[in-house]
């Protein structure tokens, strides 16, 4: 169900209003942040004059919790061309703050040479002897909290008004399909009416453009005044400033790549035999491009059914998404062989009848499915994503065997040796002579152990991090608690992905199993009358990539695990049918 078009733009008229102060802030940030750095370049040029400090006082202003703020003034004499000038101003960022210890330490230094009269050195703006400044220099830790204030309120702001104007104009267009179709929901999304479903890739490359645009723009000054003053005063923690353009440079790169790739394949387009995909059915149709894709191995189709949970707690939310139900497909070669110009590639997918259906109504927790397909190529890779529509229908068949010689002509055969390869399992000759050895190697899920030793890593740093600023011993005592065995439990998971290993010896007399760090575990024999089943059971997943472990379960009720760690269900599948072949027998493939 789509929202009337009242309560929808009531709706987005609250998010536009709220949006403003976010932006306001952001752009103001910004804008503070830029007249400081270009008053700092412009003051390189201004020549340096000896100045007698003649008053030196560090106002302080107390809040009524507790907090207090700083502001160093003074006033100072010099002389510039056999005149005498009188200033008073001594830095860039001249207000109040408490940001660091700058106007306590510049008031201290003021002090000592007023009250032993030595002179000091000022800045003198050449074209305006009048205009002169004690401090020309950028306070690192300053322009670190105004990037922070316009990076995070700027990119909140801009993308709640896009979002809205966006998401209203979309939202409007499918309100009136609902009057038209109140008991077809798929028909009641403008995109998905006709049974043609547009690919994300023009969408995903402009959203990621404006990210960037907005990211960097307030990011990349930072690197520009750095190479200047990386090293001063000894502050080792201006080097965390450079944090915000190392990630405008990785979007850089990003936003590089998908331009790339959208003007090598353009737009591409899933044409849907059918409206919808049927829950207890099948989803068929054919994916058309705009150019001509060579795939080097064939297209790899998925078919994703995920579940985004928006989690509110308080004033902050939360949005994950886990994949519930996969399946995949390889296609060697599209239906246009001889045409130069462009590609259409089969799909056909038989959809479980226990799937749950599309379902957005609830904001907080949705039903999504989405068709992907990617190829290697020479240079950039294709690969694009369909949202796509699945529903229970009066054809929803619990019993529905789909047909798959309507595709068998272009979906590639069965080929266990190259699915092996492809999962990383290297095939041996059995320690038996009978069946085979397959030896499951260590770092087989690079992504998920590099996101856990990275994020296992932060959190161990945070309480050294703190002692290290001089943080209150029982702070550290409770976030060293918290935040460490966080850590610990971090490195311990990122540990067992990148070195657990293990072998299995697989013939018709049974299975020998070991598994562990570094391979080194305890040997497990299981003969072949005591294996009752060989299932598939997703334990880890990055984004939309899942990882399958292979569990043998035996008749006593034990379950031994074989492998952990293998990408995606049909090449899990293909591990499976090869240790059932070596054993000479078939077994029935499920997932937990």
């Amino acid at each position: 169900m789509t929202p009337n078009t009242s309560a929808t733009k009531k709706r987005f008229g609250f998010l536009i209003l709220f949006a403003l102060p976010f932006t306001a802030v952001g752009v103001g940030a910004g804008v503070w942040l830029f007249s400081g750095i270009l008053e700092h370049w412009k003051m390189r040029s201004w020549e340096e004059r000896p100045a007698t400090i003649v008053r030196a006082e560090l106002e302080t202003h107390r809040g009524r919790k507790g907090g207090a703020t700083y502001r160093a003034t003074a006033e100072y004499t010099y002389h510039y061309q056999g005149r005498q000038y009188t200033g008073n101003r001594v830095s860039i960022n001249g207000g109040r703050d408490n940001v660091g210890s700058f106007h306590q330490d510049v008031h201290r230094q003021l002090s000592e040479h007023q009250k032993s009269s030595s002179p000091f050195r000022c800045y003198v703006n050449s074209e305006r002897p009048a205009e002169a400044i004690l401090f020309r220099d950028l306070r690192w830790s300053m322009v670190g909290f105004q990037m922070i204030f316009a990076t995070v309120f700027g990119a909140a702001g801009f993308g709640m008004l896009t979002f809205s104007v966006l998401g209203y104009r979309k939202t409007k267009g499918d309100s009136a399909l609902v009057a038209l179709h109140p008991d077809e929901p798929w028909l009641c999304k403008k995109d998905w009416a006709d049974g043609k479903i547009s690919s994300s890739a023009k969408t995903a490359a402009i959203v990621l453009l404006v990210c960037t645009f907005f990211w960097n723009l307030i990011s990349v000054p930072a690197l520009l005044v750095f190479r200047y003053e990386a090293f001063a005063k000894g502050n080792r923690l201006v080097f965390l400033i450079l944090v915000f353009p190392v990630i405008g440079a990785i979007l850089v790169l990003c936003t590089i790549v998908s331009m790339l790739r959208w003007r090598k394949y353009g737009q591409s387009v899933f044409e849907m035999a059918s409206m919808p995909g049927v829950i207890g059915g099948q989803l068929a149709g054919v994916i058309r491009t705009s150019a001509k894709v060579q795939p080097e191995d064939g297209f790899r189709l998925t078919l994703n059914c995920v579940q985004r949970v928006t989690t509110q707690r308080g004033k902050n939310s939360s949005t994950s998404e886990s994949v519930l139900w996969q399946d995949e497909q390889l296609i060697a070669r599209d239906f246009l062989q001889n045409d130069p110009a462009r590609s259409a590639i089969p799909v056909l997918f038989r959809i479980p009848y226990d799937c749950r259906p599309t379902d957005k109504t609830n904001a907080n927790d949705q039903t999504i499915w989405r068709l992907e397909v990617s190829a290697k190529t020479s240079g950039l890779d294709y690969s694009t994503t369909f949202d796509v529509p699945v529903f229970k229908t009066i054809e929803s068949d619990p019993n529905f065997v789909v047909d798959q010689s309507l595709i068998a002509e272009y979906a590639a055969p069965e080929n266990l040796d190259r699915d092996l390869h492809e999962a990383g399992v290297v095939k041996m000759e059995s320690l038996t002579g009978e069946g085979c050895r397959l030896v499951f190697p260590m770092a087989r899920a690079p992504g998920v152990a590099f996101f856990l030793t990275v994020f296992g890593l932060v959190f161990f740093a945070v309480p050294f991090v703190m002692f290290y600023m001089g943080a209150e011993w029982w702070i550290n005592t409770i976030f060293g608690a918290v935040f460490g065995l966080v850590g610990l439990l971090c490195l311990a998971f990122s540990a067992s992905a990148w070195f657990y290993s293990s072998a299995v010896d697989a013939s018709p007399h049974g299975l020998t199993i070991v598994g562990g760090l570094f391979g080194l575990g305890r040997e497990q024999r299981i003969g072949a009358s005591d294996v009752k089943n060989i299932v598939l059971t997703s334990r880890a997943g990055q984004g939309e990539k899942v990882y399958y472990d292979i569990d043998i379960v035996c008749l006593a009720g034990k379950t031994v695990t074989a492998s952990k760690r293998i990408l995606g269900k049909r090449l899990a599948s293909s591990v499976i049918r090869q240790i059932e072949q070596a054993m000479g027998q078939q077994q029935d493939t499920a997932k937990k």
